[in-house]
């Protein structure tokens, strides 16, 4: 299997279950047992994916510090940080507010990284697709 191939399959199954805890509500599902609520699960599910969204531009600086103009360590630790902050001392919206921006600045990221030529346009296209997925699904959950 090629890289890009199992990146692609990968980021689209990874934006999978923000997609059920958006759209469920819709049709009167709010928890599934034993799991618990939707909005909790997409925070804790989101608080994850953040986390490893972070861990691939530590990554990605590490390897290629030369040729990117933000330090990636730092940056991704801010955008950690204030996701883990918002899921431990604030509401379940607030989380979700904090990751729906969070998912979109690591996008703005990836997109000097690509202008950069450190990534991918292929590679950027995929996270463009599964990171509007996600912000979608985080608005719904936060509307519904």
């Amino acid at each position: 299997m090629k890289p890009s191939s199992l990146y692609t399959g990968l980021a689209f199954a990874g934006a999978t279950p923000f997609l059920a805890c958006g759209l469920l509500p819709l049709i009167g599902v709010d928890a599934i047992a034993p799991l618990g609520r939707l909005d909790t699960l997409a925070s804790s599910y989101g608080l994850a994916i953040i986390c490893f969204l972070a861990g691939a531009h530590w990554a990605t600086y590490l390897l290629r510090h030369a040729d990117i103009r933000i330090n990636l360590l730092i940056s991704s630790n801010v955008v950690l940080l204030v996701v883990w902050f918002a899921f431990v001392a604030a509401g379940i919206a607030w989380a979700l507010v904090a990751q729906l921006a969070a998912f979109i600045v690591l996008l703005l990221i990836d997109y000097r990284l690509l202008g950069d030529g450190v990534i991918s346009a292929g590679y950027f296209r995929v996270r463009g697709i599964a990171t509007t997925l996600a912000v979608f699904s985080i608005f719904l959950i936060l509307i519904t």
